[in-house]
């Protein structure tokens, strides 16, 4: 299972602050297929980048099997993403 909570993403530059993800909570069971779309821009690629432990939330709360992966160590994440995680990444042409 899956369980987001209160997930939050700010990117942040030396004079700029921009809200990514703001309250996103979610819940998705074994077995189920969840479909995730917006307008370009909208924070769609953004929150399967955090889904998939490739970049990292700012705020809340991700478990995905009972496991906090906001707690994890690099080590730690890195064994989710080769044996729990897997990619189909957009093709640009």
């Amino acid at each position: 299972m899956i369980k987001v909570q209160n997930l939050k993403k700010v990117y942040r530059t030396k004079n700029i602050e921009t809200v990514a993800l703001r309250d996103i909570s979610l819940e998705i069971c074994e077995g189920e297929f969840v479909m995730i779309f917006g307008r370009s821009g909208c924070g769609k690629s953004t929150l399967l980048n955090i889904l998939g432990g490739m970049d990292s939330m700012t705020e809340g709360s991700y478990r995905f099997q009972g496991i906090e992966l906001g707690k994890l160590n690099d080590r730690e994440l890195a064994a989710f993403r080769n044996k729990k995680a897997g990619f189909v990444f957009q093709a640009f042409h």
